[in-house]
């Protein structure tokens, strides 16, 4: 026997003696080590930088990313998958958006049915004067979206405050479906969101756990894994300006 076999059978045995001196609850413990280990190790949370293509359910797009001078659409990001489309279960949702330093300080937000004449509503906002995440919610008291509908937003930008043919625009697209029966406001529900893509949820309600629990490393990669995947990394530790 070479000495490779001797130094194999050699190990072998002292692992044996070593299982018998800690007896059933010794063995039980190793067990228990090995599947603590396992479930370290396994995904617990979903994939936030995947999401899936929805390129067949938006429509063609009618507003171009212009720019004039200096202001451009470039300047603000929404926060959408590839498609500029998404889901929602709120009648009154919100649309987050990554600004820029040089963001104009008003836009024009717009939300339209692209079924019917039978639902449009535009507001002017206020743009913030800092970079952040900013978030623009269909204010209470406007009509209330039907469920599932498919409508239009466009957030049109106002250089130098004045609103022109050319003026940049964004746009995107919003459908409705019906709530769930029980919603929280925890990371739970944002992963029930993701699994069943309802996109605009999902992003408002991990906006919103990331302000209220800014050093919870689980809402944190979260966080910036969805960034990831939307191309927008650098805003992961922005502020979310409320």
């Amino acid at each position: 026997m070479n000495i490779i076999g001797i130094m194999v059978r050699h190990y072998l045995a002292i692992g044996l003696l070593l299982i018998m001196a800690l007896g059933p609850l010794g063995a039980s413990s190793a067990m228990a080590d090995v599947t603590d280990n396992t479930r370290e190790s396994s995904p617990l949370l979903p994939d936030w930088s995947f999401w899936p293509t929805d390129d067949d359910k938006a429509p063609n797009r009618t507003v171009s990313g212009a720019s004039r001078g200096s202001c451009s659409s470039e300047q603000v990001t929404p926060l959408l998958p590839g498609s500029q489309y998404g889901l929602t279960t709120q009648t009154h949702p919100e649309i987050l958006f990554a600004t820029s330093v040089e963001t104009p300080r008003q836009g024009l937000f717009v939300i339209q049915s692209t079924q019917s004449d039978s639902y449009y509503y535009e507001t002017y906002i206020e743009l913030p004067a800092t970079p952040g995440i900013i978030s623009i919610a269909l204010p209470s008291d406007a009509p209330a979206l039907a469920t599932n509908d498919l409508y239009q937003w466009s957030l049109i930008l106002m250089c130098n405050d004045r609103l022109r043919p050319d003026s940049p625009a964004l746009q995107g697209w919003i459908q409705t479906q019906p709530a769930a029966s029980n919603t929280n406001v925890s990371l739970e529900q944002a992963i029930e969101y993701r699994e069943a893509h309802v996109w605009y949820d999902m992003v408002s309600l991990l906006a919103d756990l990331r302000t209220q629990h800014p050093n919870n490393p689980e809402i944190r990669q979260a966080w910036q894994r969805l960034l990831d995947g939307i191309d927008l990394t650098t805003m992961a530790d922005t502020p979310i300006i409320e």
